[in-house]
C-alpha cells in the first residue's frame, strides 16, 4: 500500500530528509492522493495540516478540486477520529484558510451542494458548522449569497430553520443588501421569502434594501434606454413573476438528484464498465439537450433572422425583461409593509453596540466587534492558553488600539466619554496615544468614502432616475417628498440637479400644483435654486445626456435650462445664490468647454459637408445642361419619354438642393457660435442643410439612372434594376450611416423634454 513513508522523491526531489509534514504537503500539491489517503486515514495530525497559508489544509484542497468522493473520503477519515456526532471546537472541519473559511464556506461559494451535505450530513448532524464565521462575518450561508448558488442556499437555509445563523457579515450588511446590490433579484426575493425580518434591516450606512434597490437603475424599465426594434421585442417577449414556493420546491429536488448522480459518480470509480456506462449517458443527455437548444433557437430565430436579430440578441433582451419583472416583484414586498421596508423601524447598526461590565461599569466589546474592526489575532490558537484575566487585559487593549486605528467615530467617542483614560495611554507600539491614532484614521477614511446618512431611498430612486420607485413612496409615503440630503436638496432639486427628466415630470404630474409648486422655491445649503441646478452649478455637468456628439449636449444642456426656466416662477432668472451668481451667469461659466467643442465639431462637420454639397452642385449643373439623346432644332429627341422627364427634374432638384445645403454650411461656418445659437439657430441650419444634403444626393442618383436608362434598356434591360441597386449601394450606406445624426437632430430640436441621464449600462 502506498504511504507517506513510501515516497523517496518529489518530482525527482531527494525527500528522505523531510519530515513527514512537508512531506504531506508536497503530495497535496502535486495531487499523489493515492499516498495522501493512508496516511490521512491513518493518523489525524495530517487533518489539520496548512498546505499554504490560501489554501488551508488538505480538505480545503479537495474542495477547491470540485471531487465529490474525495471530500467524502477525507471527512469519513476525519469523523472516524473525532466522531460522527459533535463537532469539537478543534475539528479540522472547522480549520481555516488565510480568509477564516472553512471547507464548507469554501463548497458553498461554488455551489457544490453535496459537498456541503457531505460536510454537514445527510440528516444535518453536524448543522452547527453553518454558523461559523470567516474573518469578515460570513457564513457559509453568507457566502453562497455572495456567488449566487442559489441552490445551495436553499439547501442551507433548509437544513438551518432552527438555528440562530447570523445573516449579518462584520461590516454590517445582510445577505439581503447583498443581493440586491451585486443584481441576484431572483435571489433576493427568495431571501425574502425565508428571512422576511431582513427586509427592514438597515447596514452601517443606515441603508435599508429598498435604498439598495433605489441605487440600481438597470433593475428597472426607466434605467434603460432600448432602441426602437429593441423596445419592439422586449415588450413581444413574456417571461414570469418568480413563485417563491415552487422555485425552493425546484432547487431542494435538483439537489437531491444531483445527490444521485453524484453517487453514481463515485461508484463508477470501482468499476470500469459502470463509468463507461454512466459516460454514454452523459453524452447522450448532453445530445439531447443541445438538438433542444438548436431547434429552439432555429424557430426564434427563423422570422428574425432577416432583420439582422440574432439568438443572442433575443436572449439578451430576455434576460433583461426578467430582471426588470423580479425588480418590480421586489418592489412590491418592500410595499406591503412601505414603512417598515422605508424606514426600516426593526433595523439599527450591527456591531457597533456593546454593554458594559457589570463590575467595573466600562465598555465590553465582543470579538465579533473585534474582528469587524480588522483587529483578530492571528494568534488566536495560542492565547488560549494564557490565563483568563491575561486574556480579558490584552483583549480590551487590543480592541481599543483597533477601534481607533479603523476610525469607527461612534466606537471612538463612546471611549472619550466612558473611558477618557484609554485615550491618553500610550499604548501603541509608535506611543501614540489612542485619540491620536482615531484622529489619523478618521481623517483618512472620511476621505476615502462619504455616505449621505440623510439620503433616503425615496431621494436615491431620484438620483438615480427609477421613476417606478418614485412612483410608489409617492402613493404610499406622501409625506417622503418633503424629506431632504446633507446638502438640504428635496426630491425635485435632486432629480434636477441629476438630470433624471423622467422623475421630474412624474412628480409634475402626480403631485397636487400646489405641492409641486411648494418643492419649486425650496433652495439648498449654498441658496441654489432649481434653475442653478439645471444651469449646472454641481456635478450634473459630469452626467452625459443620452445623445452623441458635444454640439448635441450643448442643444439638450440649452433645451433643459429652457424646460425648468418654464416651471419656475420669473424672479428665479434674477436670483443669486451664495456666491452672488444667477443661473445664467452660471450656465455660461459651465459650459465654456463645451462650446468650444461644439463650435469645433460644426465647423469640421459643415467643411466637410460643403465640400460634398460644391461637388454635387457642379455635377448636378454639367448634367442639366446636358441633354440626353440630342436636340433637334431646339428640342431634346428623347422629349416626352418618362424616363427623360424624371432625368430632367431630378437634375433641377439636385442642383437647386445642392446649392441651399452648401450655403447653409456656409452660414454655419460664418456664424458666431456663442452659447444662445446653440438654441435654435444653428440647430435649424445644420438642419437644413444635412436635409438639402440628402436630398441632393438622392437627386443625383435618380437623373444618373434616368440619363443611363436610354443607353442600357434594350440591350441589358435584364439586369438593369440590379446595376442601379449596385451603383446606389456605397451612397445609400452613407445615408444610413449619417442617419443617426440626423434623427438626434429632429429629437434635439423637436423634442419638448430631453431624454434622462445615462445611468446604467446598456446591452
Amino acid at each position: 500500500m502506498n504511504t507517506i513513508e513510501s515516497i523517496t522523491t518529489i518530482e525527482g526531489a531527494e525527500v528522505s530528509s523531510m519530515d513527514p509534514a512537508s512531506l504531506f504537503r508536497g503530495c497535496v500539491l502535486e495531487g499523489r492522493w493515492d499516498y495522501v489517503m493512508p496516511a490521512y486515514r491513518n493518523s489525524s495530525e495530517y487533518h489539520k495540516i496548512k498546505i499554504n497559508e490560501s489554501r488551508g489544509t488538505a480538505l480545503h484542497v479537495a474542495v477547491n478540486d470540485g471531487r465529490v468522493e474525495r471530500v467524502n473520503w477525507l471527512v469519513g477519515a476525519i469523523l472516524n477520529h473525532e466522531g460522527w456526532e459533535v463537532v469539537r471546537d478543534d475539528s479540522a472541519l472547522k480549520s481555516r484558510n488565510e480568509r477564516g473559511d472553512t471547507p464548507l464556506h469554501l463548497a458553498a461559494s461554488r455551489g457544490f451542494t453535496q459537498m456541503c451535505k457531505c460536510i454537514i450530513g445527510e440528516y444535518g448532524e453536524r448543522k452547527e458548522l453553518i454558523r461559523v464565521r470567516n474573518n469578515k462575518g460570513e457564513t457559509p450561508l453568507f457566502r453562497a449569497v455572495l456567488t449566487c448558488q442559489t441552490k445551495t442556499f436553499v439547501y442551507l437555509h433548509h437544513v438551518s430553520k432552527d438555528l440562530d445563523v447570523s445573516l449579518i457579515n462584520y461590516d454590517g450588511d445582510t445577505i439581503l443588501h447583498y443581493a440586491i446590490w451585486r443584481e441576484f433579484l431572483d435571489l433576493a426575493i427568495i431571501i425574502t421569502h425565508c428571512y422576511p425580518q431582513l427586509v427592514d434591516t438597515r447596514n452601517k450606512d443606515g441603508a435599508t434594501p429598498l435604498k439598495v434597490l433605489a441605487c440600481k437603475p438597470s433593475a428597472f424599465k426607466s434605467g434603460s434606454n432600448l432602441p426602437w426594434w429593441k423596445q419592439i421585442l422586449y415588450y413581444g417577449i413574456l417571461v414570469e413573476s418568480l413563485d417563491t414556493e415552487k422555485a425552493i420546491k425546484s432547487y431542494m429536488e435538483k439537489a437531491e438528484k444531483a445527490e444521485d448522480h453524484d453517487l453514481k459518480a463515485a461508484v463508477s470509480v470501482e468499476s470500469e464498465g459502470k463509468k463507461t456506462q454512466i459516460f454514454v449517458e452523459k453524452q447522450y443527455a448532453t445530445s439531447v439537450r443541445f438538438v433542444k437548444s438548436v431547434v429552439r433557437f432555429a424557430f426564434k430565430g427563423l422570422s428574425l433572422s432577416g432583420l439582422g436579430v440574432t439568438a443572442q440578441d433575443l436572449k439578451a433582451i430576455k434576460k433583461t425583461r426578467q430582471k426588470h419583472r423580479w425588480g418590480r416583484q421586489l418592489l412590491t414586498i418592500f410595499m406591503e409593509n412601505p414603512y417598515e421596508s422605508y424606514m426600516g423601524i426593526a433595523g439599527g447598526q450591527p456591531f457597533l453596540k456593546y454593554g458594559e461590565d457589570r463590575e467595573s461599569g466600562q465598555p465590553v466589546i465582543t470579538q465579533q466587534q473585534l474582528q469587524m474592526v480588522g483587529a483578530a489575532s492571528s494568534g488566536q490558537e495560542e492565547s488560549n492558553n494564557k490565563p483568563e484575566s491575561a486574556q480579558k487585559n490584552e483583549e480590551k487593549e487590543t480592541t481599543y488600539v483597533s477601534v481607533a486605528k479603523a476610525g469607527i467615530v461612534e466606537l471612538v467617542n463612546e471611549l472619550q466619554n466612558k473611558v477618557p483614560s484609554t485615550l491618553q495611554d500610550p499604548t501603541t507600539p509608535e506611543k501614540e496615544n489612542l485619540l491620536i491614532v482615531a484622529m489619523k484614521n478618521i481623517k483618512f477614511k472620511a476621505g476615502e468614502h462619504h455616505v449621505d446618512r440623510k439620503e433616503t431611498a425615496f431621494l436615491a430612486a431620484a438620483k438615480n432616475g427609477i421613476e417606478e420607485i418614485v412612483l410608489a413612496l409617492v402613493t404610499k409615503i406622501p409625506s417622503a417628498v418633503h424629506e431632504t440630503n446633507s446638502n438640504n436638496e428635496n426630491v425635485l432639486l435632486v432629480a434636477v440637479k441629476n438630470r433624471q427628466t423622467k422623475v421630474v415630470e412624474v412628480l409634475r404630474k402626480n403631485l397636487e400644483k400646489e405641492l409641486f409648486d411648494s418643492l419649486i422655491l425650496e433652495v439648498d445649503n449654498r441658496e441654489n435654486t432649481v434653475l442653478h441646478l439645471a444651469a449646472g452649478t454641481t456635478s450634473s455637468i459630469e452626467r452625459t445626456w443620452q445623445i452623441a456628439g458635444s454640439a448635441m449636449q450643448m442643444m439638450w444642456d440649452i433645451k433643459w435650462f429652457q424646460y425648468i426656466k418654464g416651471l419656475v416662477p420669473e424672479h428665479f432668472v434674477f436670483r443669486t445664490n451664495k456666491e452672488e451668481k444667477t443661473a445664467g451667469e452660471i450656465f455660461k461659466q459651465k459650459h465654456k468647454d463645451l462650446v468650444r467643442e461644439s463650435s469645433e465639431w460644426l465647423k469640421e462637420t459643415s467643411n466637410s459637408c460643403s465640400v460634398v454639397a460644391a461637388l454635387i452642385a457642379g455635377v448636378s449643373f454639367a448634367t442639366s445642361s446636358t441633354v440626353p439623346g440630342g436636340t433637334e432644332k431646339g428640342k431634346p429627341e428623347l422629349e416626352g419619354q418618362p424616363a427623360f422627364d424624371a432625368f430632367a427634374i431630378a437634375s433641377l432638384i439636385g442642383l437647386c438642393f445642392s446649392v441651399t445645403a452648401l450655403v447653409m454650411f456656409l452660414a454655419i461656418l460664418t456664424s458666431r457660435k456663442q452659447a444662445q445659437d446653440f438654441r435654435k439657430s444653428l440647430p435649424l441650419k445644420l438642419l437644413f442643410g444635412l436635409s438639402s444634403l440628402f436630398v441632393s444626393i438622392g437627386s443625383m442618383l435618380v437623373s444618373f439612372c434616368a440619363a443611363h436608362f436610354f443607353v442600357l434598356k434594350d440591350k441589358y434591360k435584364h439586369i438593369l434594376f440590379p446595376v442601379y441597386v449596385a451603383t446606389c449601394l456605397p451612397v445609400t450606406f452613407f445615408a444610413v450611416l449619417q442617419f443617426p445624426l440626423y434623427a438626434d437632430l429632429l429629437k434635439a430640436i423637436f423634442k419638448k423634454v430631453p431624454q434622462p441621464s445615462i445611468t446604467s449600462s446598456h446591452f
